[in-house]
């Protein structure tokens, strides 16, 4: 019995030090994302929260390893340089698990759109990402509801102008470079946003 219970006792010490040690770790991170992963537009810090834990370390991954952050992509160039703080695949899997556990909230819109012309735009997205935006891992689609649309712009506007998915090892990135040029004009790109805001709304108050 006192050996099971020294056992328990080290579980749950190693347990509580594996979340104390990610929570540090996040404080780097809280700077631009925000304490709760709700990003900070001041900082162009996208949301984190409601992002699932594969997508958010094969993300990092892409900045650590240049997949991501290369030529045009201002931004993604700072978030190169922090991604650098997670050194190991511990610390990695460890920060993404305490994000995953984050609650998320619904953002408004800040661009101007139409949902209603977006519907039907978005069921070219729909197809990887899910009717309901929350993606799908089986097709390694990130979900997209509870993100910032100007973050979403921005990356879109990534992928058509070939500043994103363009490193020969950013497979998905590849793949997502036609699917972004579908969406020809600005207005077209905003109506999807609105669609997708308009997605998350009705999660939040699920």
């Amino acid at each position: 019995m006192k050996l099971i219970l020294l056992i328990a006792g080290h579980f749950t010490f190693f347990t509580l030090s594996f979340a104390a040690d990610a929570k540090t770790l996040y404080a780097t991170c809280a700077a631009c994302h925000g304490a709760n992963g709700e990003g900070v537009p001041a900082m162009q810090g996208p949301a984190l929260a409601g992002q699932s834990v594969w997508y958010l370390k094969r993300q990092i991954k892409s900045f650590q390893k240049g997949h991501r952050g290369g030529a045009g992509d201002t931004w993604g160039m700072t978030m190169r340089a922090m991604a650098s703080v997670l050194s190991t695949d511990e610390q990695l899997d460890a920060v993404a698990k305490f994000i995953s556990k984050m609650k998320p909230s619904h953002h408004e819109s800040t661009l101007p759109g139409d949902a209603s012309q977006g519907k039907s735009l978005y069921a070219v997205c729909a197809a990887c990402h899910g009717a309901d935006g929350k993606g799908l891992k089986a097709l390694n689609s990130p979900s997209l509801i509870f993100q910032h649309d100007w973050y979403l712009a921005r990356q879109l506007n990534n992928y058509k102008n070939n500043i994103r998915g363009v490193h020969v090892d950013d497979i998905y990135g590849a793949q997502m470079r036609p699917m972004a040029s579908t969406l020809t004009t600005t207005a077209a790109l905003n109506n999807v946003l609105a669609y997708i805001n308009q997605l998350s709304k009705a999660a939040s108050s699920k």
